[in-house]
């Protein structure tokens, strides 16, 4: 077999998004070229690794595989390069951090971390294929406890605390409103992120149903429903509260009290790198979280 390294790393990629789209503009070339790219690995695997239809891709059963083994293959080859390259004196490496939540630190995070450690590259993503192969995609993961369950081997460190807010359009009856009871506003229409659940979950808490008139996964269009009225919604007061545009009232809950931890996890299993170990010191000093026994 002649496949390269540089083969393999393109798959992975179209493997994560599976959408050649978004994979060929990652890698920054062409599409016909990635496509031309895998279809030539298939060719000398024997055998195809997507299952392809209406323009769409979708990993098979062979590419599953393949991916899993091959991502690990492809990191533990980057591991061995940083740590040969950690006999050096000045730190440097690849961290891929996946952003679930918080994402809002994430410009001063990223700045303040480049500026004490300018040759170790950091890698920030949002997008997770599956949970049970998140690490496989990440170094680091920034996720909170209301969206996601600790695997088997993972390290979670509670790095903060947000509290949950009710966000209303400036135009709002209840707008003016410096605090609230919850069930205050089981008259309203709602609007839910992709976690309607969630929503109902916070609003039965209070002691009534919510009227959901409209759901969606995208955070502009979950955004503009909020800017024009649309409905009013419960948000996290740090990774959403501080992002939405002006016209977007944010009063806090006081009954109930709602409140998530934010954490860093890793898994345990993997050997994490030096460029690993002083991201992870740098995150407790950033964030002054306290260390897990």
């Amino acid at each position: 077999m002649t496949m390269e390294l540089l083969q393999l790393r393109y798959f992975c990629v179209v493997a994560k998004h599976q959408n050649m789209t978004k994979a060929a503009a990652e890698l920054m070339i062409s599409q016909p070229a990635l496509s031309k790219t895998i279809i030539a690995l298939e060719k000398e695997l024997g055998t195809p690794l997507f299952d392809r239809r209406n323009r769409s891709i979708f990993l098979n059963r062979a590419g599953e595989i393949f991916y899993q083994k091959i991502d690990q293959g492809i990191n533990l080859i980057d591991d061995t390069v940083s740590e040969v390259g950690e006999l050096s004196n000045e730190p440097f490496g690849n961290i891929k951090l996946l952003v679930l939540a918080a994402s809002s630190y994430m410009p001063e995070f990223y700045i303040a971390f480049h500026q004490r450690y300018p040759y170790i590259k950091l890698q920030l993503s949002n997008y997770i294929r599956a949970e049970h192969l998140f690490m496989y995609d990440c170094d680091f993961c920034f996720t909170a406890n209301d969206s996601y369950t600790p695997l088997a081997g993972n390290c979670v460190i509670p790095i903060l605390t947000e509290r949950f807010v009710l966000a209303v359009h400036k135009d709002h009856p209840l707008a003016s409103r410096t605090s609230i009871h919850l069930k205050e506003a089981a008259s309203y229409p709602f609007v839910a992120s992709n976690r309607k659940e969630d929503l109902e979950f916070y609003c039965l808490k209070a002691g009534f149903r919510p009227n959901i008139i409209a759901e969606c996964d995208n955070g502009t269009t979950y955004e503009a429903l909020m800017r024009h009225g649309v409905g009013i919604s419960i948000i996290p007061e740090i990774t959403l509260g501080s992002v939405l545009p002006r016209d977007i009232v944010c009063i806090p809950l006081i009954h109930p009290v709602l409140e998530r931890t934010i954490s860093l996890s890793y898994d345990t299993k993997r050997r994490m790198s030096n460029a690993g170990r002083l991201f992870k010191d740098f995150c407790m000093e950033y964030f002054k979280a306290e260390p897990v026994s």
